[in-house]
């Protein structure tokens, strides 16, 4: 049986690899973080916890339609219609936080949390990673499944191939949540604006999220990139300033936390599927590759799976 190394554990990273477990190979995956999900996270502290990435999901896609109902089938996602949203596309969210939805995807995966991968070697048996924590390999393959930032240095010595990833633009978000002793005065559980703020929404308004209010707010790529390098606790004061020009008199939190999503958003996609080279044996993929939604991150994970067991 073949072994193959997938470097990250987000939606991209799960979907490779729950397709290469489908197809009988030995999947190693390794997480730089403490928990799955990328941006789907959530950020837990005491008595609550908040979505802080992607607030919700859409789908289009049939094979991805058939992930999102077996996890609402298993109660790991439901729907969210919060007041204020002007769309009419469904949106899902994972239960209890964001990441529920990866968790039929992570069934019986082989995770490796708190490691780093800093580089990918070729060798007579393989490829070898070469991590924070030591060697680990050989493997017959490897898909990066990271932001384009992150990969680009990982397989610039792999060739041709992975000269695109350069073209990815990919945009900071700084991400502020706010819990409150009660109810502020805002009619809607969701609004959109357009800076310093790009979006805010009641947490609590989530199913399976604590009755504690609690806000997520996202400053704009412009906002968030101008204090990127700043104390992401300031700078959460300074969005909560801002959301108080939207949300009217806002009182002092009870509870407040900043979070620098460094690469939040795909400005400029590759508009492929994936990326691969080496015979197919190392490939790279996630949303960066086919567009900004969760949804593309799966495909291109797929994708490079796909690309690897051929």
């Amino acid at each position: 049986m073949e072994s193959i190394a997938v470097i990250g554990a987000g939606m991209a990273g799960l979907s490779a690899a729950a397709r290469l477990r489908e197809a009988g190979v030995a999947v190693s995956l390794f997480e730089k973080s403490r928990g799955l999900g990328g941006r789907l996270a959530t950020r837990r502290f005491d008595g609550g916890a908040a979505d802080l990435g992607a607030a919700y999901v859409t789908v289009r896609d049939q094979t991805f339609q058939n992930v999102v109902q077996e996890a609402i089938f298993a109660g790991h996602a439901t729907g969210w219609a919060p007041t204020g949203r002007t769309s009419d596309e469904p949106w899902i969210i994972g239960l209890p936080g964001m990441s529920g939805l990866l968790r039929g995807l992570a069934r019986d995966l082989d995770i490796t949390f708190r490691i780093r991968v800093e580089r990918i070697g070729s060798t007579s048996e393989g490829y070898a990673l070469q991590t924070d924590k030591g060697g680990r390999g050989p493997f017959d393959a490897v898909i990066a499944a990271i932001p384009a930032p992150q990969a680009e240095p990982l397989l610039d010595a792999h060739g041709k191939p992975f000269g695109d990833i350069a073209d990815v633009r990919m945009r900071s978000t700084l991400a502020g949540v706010y819990t409150f002793a009660e109810p502020i005065g805002m009619e809607a559980d969701f609004v959109r604006s357009d800076g310093p703020i790009d979006l805010a929404y009641r947490n609590n308004s989530k199913a399976g999220r604590p009755d504690t209010e609690t806000w997520v707010v996202h400053g704009t790529q412009d906002w968030s990139e101008s204090v990127l390098e700043d104390d992401p606790q300031m700078s959460a004061g300074w969005l909560l300033e801002a959301f108080g020009g939207i949300a009217g008199a806002v009182p002092k939190p009870v509870w407040q936390s900043g979070h620098r999503w460094r690469y939040a958003f795909v400005e400029t996609s590759l508009g492929v599927a994936c990326l691969s080279g080496g015979n197919h044996r190392i490939a790279a993929c996630g949303d960066w590759c086919l567009g900004a939604r969760v949804e593309a991150a799966y495909l291109s994970g797929r994708a490079a799976a796909e690309a690897v067991l051929a």
